[in-house]
C-alpha cells in the first residue's frame, strides 16, 4: 500500500510536513519550512514536501492509495461551527491543487485523529509489540493529553485531559511570562537548569496526585469560540493567575526596529535569564506532572514499557527522568514528536490498518533530500566559491576541529525533526568550555546560556555518559561521568547532564567515521553537534542554503559533500588535501 501522510492546512497550522510510506517502510519524509525557509511552516500547506516525497519514490498522485492527513480536520471544524468543504475531492484539491500536482484520479483522502496520529507514530515505530503509550501537546482536536495501550498492533485509548488542562499550554504560558515567548519551550528547557525551583504548585494553579494532576486556573471544559483550538484562551488564563501568584512580573517584551539586522526584532524589559527560577519551577512542575500520569499509566495498562509522542516529547530533561523512573524498563520517544511527526503517524496507522507490517526505525530520520556530489560541485561553482576535494573528507574536517575550528558538515538525505543528527550539522570539538560561548555568541547569535549536545560513537557512550542503551536521536538527558565532564565541557549542562546521540557505524558510517578521526587527535571520540542554521532559521536543507548560511555566520568551513570550503581568513590551519 501506497501512504502519503500529510501535515499542515493552507492558513491553519504549523509545522506542515508530508512523508511517503510504501507496504510499511519510511521511503521519505521532509518539512515544509525546509524548503520555504519559513520556520515551522506556520499556515503553510507541505505542498514542497509532498512534491519531494512523490519525487523520491518516482510517483505521482496518481500512484497513491491514500493521503492521510494527521489530524480530524472535518470533525475539528465542524464541532467549532466553521465551513467544511462539501466533499473530498475539494478538501484534496485545496490542500494539493491539481495545478501543482497532476492527477487523473483522486486518491482516499483520511482525516486521522490527531492524538491517535501521534501515537500511531510512537507505537507502530517503536520496534515494540506492546507498550503503554503516552500523548502529550498543546492540543489535539479535544484532547491535550493522551494514554494508550498499544498490543498487537492495536491501540486503544485509556483516558484523556481537555485542552485546557493542557500541559504543553501552561509551559507555553511560563516561557510567555520569561519573555521567551510560548513557542521557545527548547530555551525554558535549557534555561531551567540553572534556577531553583519555588513552588510547584504556582500558588494553587496545579495540584499533583501520585497517579494524576490538576489545573484550578482553567476551566476544564474551556471552549473557544470562532477558532480551531484553546491556545490563546489557556495561555491568558494562566498569565493572568502568574501575574497574581509570582513576585517578578511579567518580562514584557515590545518589537522595535534594529538598524543592527535591519528588520523588526523582539526586545524584552528584562535578561530572561533573570527569570531562571520561574524557569526551574515550571520544568520541575511539568516532570511531576507527568511522571504521575507515567504512574498512573503503566499500573493502569500493566506495561513496563513506556512509548511519547508529541510536542512535549521533546523536552529531554523530562525524557531523561522517565527513562531513570523505576516503573520504566524500556522508553522510546518519537524523535519526530511535534506535529511533523503526525504527517508520518498518520501515515503508518492507515497503513497498519491495511495490513501492513510496518519497519520500525532503526535509528535514523535521514528521509529528505539529497544531492549528489556532481550537483553540489555544480553549485559550488556557480556561486563562485572555492573549495578543494580532500582524499577523506571525514579526516580533512576532522583537522580543522582539531585545530579549533567549527565546521558546517552537510551530507547525505537531510533529517527531519529540530535535531542535527549528522546530516546538516555544525560540528567543533568539545573542549575547552569556552567553545560553547563562540559558538552560541559569535556564530549563532542566541543566549550565551544555551546548551549543546554531544555526538560520540557508541563505543565510548559507556565512558562518558555511564550507559551503553543507544540513544540516537538526542531527546533524551542523561548524566555525565567525571571523565565525560573533564573531556567534553563545552556540551555539560549546568545540572552536569547532557543530551547525548550515539552514533552507530552501521546507521551513519561516515559521521561516525569523522567522530573517530576526531578521537584520534584529541583521544575521545565525541563532538559538540549544533543544528546547521542561524538564528530563528530552520535548518538547512540544500546545498544553497548551506552555503548562504556558511558565508553569513564566522564558520571557519565546511564539508560539503566530498567538497571542503575553508573561510580565508579562518585562524584555523590548513586541513590535509
Amino acid at each position: 500500500m501506497r501512504v502519503l501522510g500529510v501535515n499542515g492546512w493552507p492558513g491553519a497550522s504549523h509545522d506542515g510536513a508530508a512523508c511517503l510510506v510504501v507496504d510499511g517502510e519510511v521511503i521519505a519524509l521532509a518539512e515544509e519550512e525546509r524548503f520555504t525557509r519559513n520556520k515551522h511552516a506556520y499556515g503553510e500547506a507541505p505542498l514542497n514536501a509532498a512534491a519531494h516525497c512523490l519525487a523520491e519514490g518516482g510517483f505521482t498522485l496518481d500512484d497513491i492509495d491514500v493521503v492521510a492527513h494527521g489530524w480530524d480536520l472535518p470533525k475539528l471544524f465542524g464541532d467549532r461551527g466553521l465551513d467544511w468543504f462539501a466533499d473530498d475531492a475539494a478538501a484534496l484539491e485545496h490542500l494539493l491543487p491539481k495545478a501543482l500536482f497532476p492527477r487523473s484520479r483522486d486518491p482516499r483522502l483520511t482525516f486521522v485523529n490527531h492524538h491517535i496520529a501521534h501515537a500511531a507514530s510512537a507505537y507502530h515505530l517503536s520496534g515494540r509489540d506492546r507498550g503503554a503509550i503516552l500523548v502529550l501537546d498543546g492540543q489535539g482536536e479535544d484532547v491535550s493529553t493522551t494514554l494508550a495501550v498499544g498490543i498487537d498492533g492495536e491501540m486503544k485509548t485509556l483516558r484523556s485531559h481537555t485542552p485546557g488542562w493542557s500541559l504543553g499550554y501552561f509551559y507555553a504560558a511560563v516561557c510567555e511570562y520569561a519573555g521567551l515567548g510560548a513557542d521557545a519551550a527548547g530555551k525554558m528547557m535549557g534555561l531551567a537548569s540553572y534556577g531553583t525551583p519555588q513552588d510547584l504548585t504556582f500558588g494553587g494553579a496545579l495540584d499533583f496526585t501520585d497517579e494524576d494532576f490538576t489545573v484550578g486556573v482553567v476551566p476544564p471544559d474551556l471552549r473557544s469560540t470562532g477558532s480551531t483550538d484553546e491556545e490563546t484562551a489557556t495561555i491568558r488564563h494562566w498569565l493572568r493567575h502568574l501575574e497574581k501568584a509570582l513576585s517578578d512580573a511579567p518580562n514584557r517584551s515590545v518589537r522595535r526596529f534594529d538598524p543592527r539586522v535591519g528588520r523588526y526584532t523582539k526586545v524584552t524589559d528584562r535578561d530572561p535569564f533573570e527569570y531562571r527560577d520561574i524557569a526551574a519551577t515550571a520544568q520541575a512542575a511539568l516532570e511531576r506532572a507527568v511522571m504521575a500520569l507515567v504512574r498512573g499509566l503503566l499500573r493502569e495498562s500493566g506495561e513496563t514499557t513506556l512509548l511519547v509522542a508529541g510536542g512535549v516529547g521533546f523536552n529531554a530533561t523530562l525524557n531523561g527522568k522517565l527513562m531513570r523512573m523505576p516503573e520504566v524498563q524500556d522508553l522510546f520517544v518519537q524523535p519526530l514528536a511535534g506535529d511533523q511527526g503526525v504527517s508520518l503517524g498518520a501515515a503508518v496507522w492507515c497503513a497498519a490498518q491495511e495490513g501492513d507490517r510496518i519497519r520500525p526505525m532503526e535509528g535514523s530520520v535521514a528521509w529528505g533530500p539529497q544531492w549528489d556530489a556532481d550537483a553540489i560541485r555544480r553549485v559550488l561553482e556557480a556561486s563562485g566559491t572555492a573549495y578543494t576535494e580532500p582524499a577523506d573528507i571525514a579526516a580533512a574536517t576532522a583537522d580543522v576541529l582539531a585545530a579549533g575550528g567549527v565546521a558546517g558538515w552537510f551530507q547525505g538525505r537531510a533529517e527531519g525533526g529540530p535535531r542535527a543528527l549528522g546530516h546538516r550539522s555544525m560540528v567543533a570539538v568539545p573542549n575547552p568550555e569556552g567553545t560553547r560561548d563562540r559558538v552560541n555568541v559569535r556564530i549563532k547569535d542566541r543566549e550565551a546560556w544555551r546548551p549543546f549536545a554531544p555526538s560520540m560513537q557508541e563505543e565510548a557512550a559507556e565512558a562518558l555518559i555511564g550507559t551503553t542503551t543507544p540513544l540516537p536521536y538526542m531527546i533524551v538527558t542523561t548524566p555525565v561521568t567525571e571523565a565525560g565532564a573533564a573531556v567534553m565541557p563545552a556540551v555539560v549542562h549546568s545540572d552536569r547532564t547532557t543530551r547525548p546521540q550515539t552514533v552507530s557505524a552501521e546507521v551513519d558510517p561516515l559521521y561516525h567515521r569523522l567522530i573517530g578521526e576526531v578521537g584520534g587527535h584529541t583521544g575521545t571520540p565525541v563532538v559538540l553537534n549544533t543544528s546547521f542554521n542561524g538564528r530563528d532559521e530552520p535548518v538547512v536543507c540544500s546545498p544553497r542554503d548551506a552555503l548562504a548560511t556558511f558565508h553569513r555566520l564566522p564558520m571557519d568551513a565546511l564539508a560539503i559533500g566530498p567538497f571542503l570550503v575553508r573561510r580565508p581568513d579562518s585562524a584555523v590551519g590548513e586541513a590535509r588535501a
